[in-house]
Parts: C-alpha cells; sequence; structure tokens
C-alpha cells in the first residue's frame, strides 16, 4: 500500500477548507491523541463511535475515555440526541473536492457521521484518490455494492427557497478529517 503524496493531501486539506472543514494528517500511532484532542477543543464529552478494525487497533476508545470524554459503541440511536460527537472510518477520499465517502452497510455507521453536531472522519492516506471520476472507477469496479455509499464534504448546508443559509440541519455543524499515513 502506498501513502498519500504530499501534494494530494494538501489538495484534499485545501478543498476542505474551502468548505469550513478541518483536515489534519498524522500516523496510525498517533490516532488516538489527535482524535482525543479534537474532541477535547471542541468540548465534547459524549460520542458515538462506530469501530473499525484500524480505530481498534489504533487504542481510540481507550484514549478517548482516559481523557474523560464517554464512547457509546453500540445501539448508536439511543443515544443520538446527547451525543455530541461522532467518530468513524471512511473508506476513500477525493482530493479534487475535500470529500470522504462511506460505504457502509451498517446504519450505525451511517448515523454516526449524520447525527452529531461536530464530525471526525478518519481515512487512509493510500485510500485518497485525486478525483472525482477516480471514485467512481473504484465504485464501478466492485463486485457488490455496499447498501450505502455516502459522499461527505465539511459540515452540512442547506437553504431555503429564500436562499437563506442554514448549517448543521442535515448533518453537522462541524467536520474534521484526520488522514491517517500508513505504515
Amino acid at each position: 500500500m502506498k501513502s498519500i503524496t504530499d501534494d494530494l493531501y494538501e489538495s484534499f486539506k485545501k478543498n476542505l477548507e474551502s468548505v469550513n472543514g478541518t483536515c489534519i494528517r498524522t500516523p496510525k500511532a498517533e490516532l488516538g491523541k489527535v482524535i482525543t484532542e479534537l474532541f477535547k477543543e471542541h468540548k465534547i464529552d459524549s460520542i458515538s463511535l462506530f469501530e473499525s478494525p484500524m480505530l481498534k487497533e489504533a487504542g481510540v476508545a481507550s484514549s478517548l475515555q482516559q481523557n474523560g470524554i464517554t464512547v457509546h459503541t453500540d445501539h448508536i440511536r439511543l443515544h443520538a440526541e446527547t451525543d455530541k460527537g461522532g467518530l468513524s472510518e471512511a473508506q476513500h477520499g477525493i482530493a479534487e473536492l475535500g470529500t470522504i465517502v462511506q460505504e457502509q452497510d451498517d446504519a450505525d455507521g451511517r448515523m454516526v457521521a449524520t447525527m452529531s453536531e461536530y464530525y471526525i472522519g478518519v481515512v487512509k492516506g493510500s485510500t485518497v484518490v485525486p478525483t472525482y471520476d477516480d471514485m467512481f472507477d473504484i465504485l464501478s469496479g466492485m463486485k457488490k455494492i455496499p447498501n450505502f455509499v455516502g459522499f461527505i464534504t465539511g459540515p452540512s448546508r442547506t437553504a431555503d427557497i429564500e436562499c437563506v443559509g442554514t448549517v448543521g440541519v442535515h448533518g453537522p455543524i462541524d467536520v474534521s478529517i484526520v488522514i491517517v499515513d500508513d505504515e
């Protein structure tokens, strides 16, 4: 597996920041610390976590709990009103858009990215592709498309018929993406 190039990372970061998202790059060994710091900076004390093998291996839940953050990994729907943070791993990123791509069959995996006020998406650097077309080449090559494929680009935005914009109606008010360097 090759790691993300500096140019590809900078493109992803620039495009995510253009829609008011934040982006951080870290080695896997620092992942728990980085995520804990992000939730602390946003004054989040309770989160829903859809735990992937990478997040588990990096000890993210333990790091959060050791720093006083309550972590819910089961029955996420029951905690939707009280958990102000959400955390999950995305399967891909698209640099030209600053977008992560979530392929999910599990409802809990989808919910953590949309129900929280502050969402952190984690993506392996090697899975970030340069363009939207590259991502569709990957999707069209899959033998089985997941039940859900979501493209997440920054905080949720919408507008009414009078073009009055609102943030956070259909998803998080704030989004950070953590790109993990492959080892």
